[in-house]
């Protein structure tokens, strides 16, 4: 018998050794064999997900019906040509195993056994982001303030500036009837329900609706204002006591000397929640909504142009060069201005403009006292003539006070670059000297910061704007003559494809970049 055993085997156990040997190795890898009867392999788990997020896979073993526990179950993936195991998972007490797999492409996946093969699971794995590089900042109507800087420093006028952002307008005069205009200051759902009025110098006084003067005092003081059903309620303290409450009121104006308004030494103030400080004016106070409501009324065409902080003062100075710049600014300032006056006050907020970008960005002495302050008022002084009572103004076409939206600066150049159409960018009837210009000089202008920029776009935001389930990939299809984004498309997991197109100011608002001269969309994980 030990002969037996230690003789060489004979060409049949060879064979069957080597057979056998053979299939003990694939199962698991490459190959399984068919299912023994009554054992099933029941395969579940994540069909689409980004490269960064878990994709969990579950396996259920069974023997005709029954759970088998205690197994070890190979789970693999099709890499190659063939299939590869993964690991080895172990199966509970219902005959179920959970594992989880981290594929950063789509991979298709099987669990197996001696004696049985699940069906395949496809892990399909999306972008959780796309990276949009860019450049420019704003709308891209009209001028841009980076480039109305570069043509100023190379030597253009501000009507030169004015003519060419605004092909076919006119620089003009119009009479100047020193009209004030009603700047809001606070009062927007996210500014504070109370605030305190607060003077650096001289006197003030607070007044009612009818001008009646209601309570006086000196900077030492504070009014604090709130709002009730029945209108405004003013309380004023000194080093923390109250002197006296004033009981609602429709209508509070408060005025200070050194004003139009009353003669003596001259005082800023201060509105607690407000993002500005105020020489000139007046404040009116009211409460149209549930907060107190401030306006500051201040004349246009000195007083509100001052305290208007839209381009850097330090551009006029001599190291600059940008002085002609400013003036265009002051010009495109005040036709905007001068149009919302026409239009009356907006009853969302009982004012003719925002003090922000709503409107036009207004800090009052902040900007005017600032630094540079002297050449900024210096700018709107000189688009002023007061010995014949006119200011230059910008007209359009028919001769009417122009339209004239300006933005931070367009794109970079090439093929990404240029102003916009108005109709382009916010889908208004079209106005001729709103038109697409070439603007190289917005990325020639030393120290722009809006040369390059890149934004993300997120699996969530994609969702979303095409309406898909998931997004597999987000492509630029067509652009606007100013280099905008015009048409999107994407394409689902599903292979389901959507095509959006919004306005060039419709895609900057809903990507949330800083502008929509997008040049490359590249996938990230």
């Amino acid at each position: 018998m030990s002969s037996l055993i230690s003789a060489p085997p004979g060409p049949r156990l060879a064979r069957a050794v080597t057979s056998a040997l053979a299939l003990f190795l694939a199962i698991g890898l490459s190959a399984v064999p068919a299912a023994a009867a009554g054992y099933t392999l029941s395969a579940a788990g994540t069909s689409t997900t980004t490269a960064s997020e878990p994709k969990r896979l579950s396996v259920v073993y069974r023997y005709n019906d029954a759970p088998v526990r205690d197994a070890t179950v190979s789970l693999q993936r099709y890499s190659g040509g063939r299939w590869v195991r993964v690991k080895y998972v172990t199966t509970g007490s219902t005959g179920q195993a959970r594992t989880t797999v981290n594929p950063s492409v789509t991979t298709k996946y099987r669990f197996a056994t001696s004696r049985a093969t699940s069906a395949t699971v496809t892990v399909t794995v999306v972008p959780g982001s796309w990276s949009i590089a860019g450049s420019g900042n704003g709308h891209g109507v009209g001028m841009s303030q980076w480039g109305a800087y570069q043509m100023a420093r190379t030597g253009s006028t501000a009507s030169d500036i004015l003519r060419y952002y605004y092909p076919g307008a006119t620089v003009d005069t119009t009479t100047n009837p020193w009209t004030s205009i009603d700047v809001q200051v606070l009062g927007r759902t996210t500014d504070p329900a109370t605030t305190t009025l607060s003077l650096s110098a001289g006197s003030w006084r607070l007044l009612d609706g009818d001008l009646t003067q209601l309570a006086t005092g000196t900077s030492a003081r504070k009014v604090s204002i709130a709002r009730t059903t029945s209108g405004v309620t003013a309380k004023i303290t000194e080093n923390g006591t109250v002197l006296q409450t004033i009981g609602a009121r429709p209508t509070l104006y408060l005025e200070w000397t050194g004003t139009d308004y009353w003669a003596g030494t001259s005082g800023t103030v201060t509105v607690a929640g407000a993002q500005g400080s105020y020489r000139h004016g007046r404040l009116r106070i009211t409460s149209p909504n549930a907060r107190p409501n401030v306006v500051n009324q201040v004349v246009i065409n000195d007083e509100y142009l001052y305290g208007l902080d839209e381009m850097p003062s330090l551009w006029g100075t001599s190291g600059y060069g940008g002085a002609a710049a400013l003036e265009a600014q002051a010009v495109v300032a005040r036709n905007y201005a001068i149009l919302d006056k026409i239009e009356g006050l907006k009853a969302a907020c009982d004012c003719h403009l925002y003090d922000d970008t709503s409107s036009q960005n207004y800090t009052g002495w902040k900007k005017e006292g600032g630094e540079a302050g002297a050449t900024w008022r210096a700018a709107v002084d000189a688009t002023r003539q007061d010995g014949a009572a006119t200011v230059l103004i910008v007209r359009n076409t028919s001769g009417g006070i122009a339209e004239t939206p300006y933005f931070a600066s367009s794109g970079r150049g090439g093929s990404y670059s240029g102003t916009a159409n108005n109709q382009d960018a916010f889908g208004t009837a079209a106005q001729s000297h709103l038109a697409h210009v070439a603007d190289p000089y917005s990325a020639q202008a030393p120290g722009n910061p809006y040369v390059s920029w890149t934004g993300i776009l997120t699996q969530a935001k994609a969702t979303s704007i095409f309406q898909l389930g998931w997004v597999g990939s987000v492509k630029v299809t067509a652009r606007y003559s100013s280099g905008q984004i015009k048409t999107m498309q994407a394409v689902s997991d599903k292979g389901v494809t959507r095509t959006v197109t919004k306005t060039a100011e419709g895609w900057r608002i809903n990507l949330g970049f800083r502008g929509s001269w997008a040049h490359t969309v590249t996938a990230r994980k």
